[in-house]
């Protein structure tokens, strides 16, 4: 992590104040600096793990808000030790709970919102907003204030600098006060991202406030329950809300991968044939694998008929604009080793049928490079012409993706994003009918 240059330390401010303090402080560091003229980064900040891994004392404080090695790696021996099943996420209610027990709610140095990574930070926000949510539930607001400078190599250029706010309390006063706050340190010329980097489960009446402001969305639909997730883009759908998902994001290598597949002419009439696709995933949470199988049938101009769903696998059946139908399969799979993020995909396989002679057909596999795919080459595969390849893990950090996603300078939704969207809720809707 790149370490900022910060003009003055974190001053705590009563929230009344933050405003008027802010219009001044330009002024008061250096009249010929006004500020970056770049945008507004708001972030919803729990880091609830953080937190509760900490107030246990098993991992030393401060509170930062980063997901560490550390902390990733104490989080996975303690759902080991207490025996919870291996799919368990480390975002996982029942995780949070269990360590939520016997906790004292001491006070710990919390650092959230005052440090970033670089890549953010060379983006030169204009003014960083966290909140900052607190598992005491009788913590009343705080807000600290503070102007930061990103530091240059190039020392003879002016530095670019903004400001930080953090609002620090109870999910209750972060609503009650926090969201008041938010209104007066709006720079009405300037877009305004929100980062919503927590369960889409939590605080529906903070996260339903930033939807009503017009603030350009990032979400990840990994994290909160996936009708919950599929029930927030179907509203941001119908609102016309521009949102980025980071689950989207990191299933980029595997589109990249398989569009690459059939980038020669001489595959292309595969896709014409295709029959069956099985896609594999880490655990029980689909959304990922709805998206892929939804770009898919986007791309190929297929239609959604019917899905159904049983202890083992979802069913999805799509057909061709010639009446022929497309079985597709999506299969939770167990792994040894629990998961930062539920849902991910780590196989999948496609099959093409063009004649009865199985040496005519062809079978495609993507595997990860972390996970074996013998169950996919499995049942009578071999007969057929196989292509096979590995999709190269995505060790991205959500803070780089971010950064991806506000260096784009995306205003609307990415338009194969939407139609996948779209083609996922067809299926959402296909289980409640």
């Amino acid at each position: 992590m790149k370490p900022q240059l910060t003009l003055q330390t974190p001053l705590e401010l009563p929230h009344q104040e933050i405003s008027n303090y802010l219009n001044k402080l330009w002024i008061s560091e250096d009249k010929d600096n006004t500020g970056a003229n770049t945008f507004t980064l708001m972030v919803w900040q729990p880091a609830w793990l953080e937190q509760c891994l900490v107030q246990k004392g098993l991992v030393n404080g401060p509170i930062t808000g980063n997901l560490s090695a550390e902390i990733i790696a104490v989080a996975k021996k303690f759902i080991l030790d207490e025996g919870l099943p291996i799919t368990t996420s480390l975002n996982s209610e029942e995780l949070l709970n269990l360590l939520k027990e016997n906790i004292t709610n001491k006070d710990f140095e919390d650092l959230r919102g005052q440090f970033f990574e670089s890549s953010i930070s060379t983006l030169n926000p204009r003014r960083l907003i966290t909140l900052a949510p607190t598992l005491n539930k009788k913590s009343d607001i705080k807000t600290f204030v503070s102007a930061y400078c990103p530091l240059s190599d190039n020392q003879a250029m002016q530095p670019i600098c903004g400001d930080l706010v953090v609002i620090r309390g109870d999910s209750e006063s972060i609503t009650h006060k926090g969201l008041k706050i938010i209104d007066e340190l709006s720079i009405d010329e300037l877009p305004s991202w929100l980062w919503w980097n927590g369960s889409l489960d939590e605080s529906p009446e903070i996260f339903e406030y930033f939807i009503n402001h017009g603030q350009r969305l990032i979400i990840d639909t990994a994290l909160g329950s996936p009708n919950r997730c599929l029930k927030v883009l179907d509203l941001l759908k119908k609102s016309n809300k521009a949102v980025n998902d980071l689950n989207w994001v990191r299933l980029k290598n595997w589109r990249e991968s398989l569009a690459m597949i059939f980038d020669p002419p001489s595959r292309r009439p595969i896709l014409d044939h295709i029959t069956d696709i099985d896609i594999d995933i880490a655990g029980d949470h689909m959304i990922q694998a709805l998206f892929l199988i939804s770009w898919i049938s986007d791309k190929l101009d297929w239609s959604f008929q019917r899905v159904e769903r049983d202890k083992e696998s979802t069913k999805i059946e799509f057909e061709r604009i010639n009446g022929e139908k497309i079985s597709t399969s999506i299969n939770p799979l167990p792994l040894g080793n629990p998961s930062i993020h539920l849902g991910q995909v780590i196989g999948l396989r496609l099959i093409s049928k063009i004649s009865e002679d199985q040496k005519n057909n062809t079978c495609v596999i993507l595997g990860c490079e972390s996970v074996e795919c013998m169950r996919l080459e499995a049942g009578g595969m071999a007969n057929m012409e196989l292509i096979e390849q590995v999709v190269p893990n995505s060790f991205s950090s959500s803070e780089y993706n971010v950064s991806k996603l506000l260096g784009s300078s995306r205003g609307s939704t990415s338009p194969l994003f939407e139609n996948s969207i779209k083609i996922a809720l067809q299926i959402f809707n296909g289980f409640n009918n």
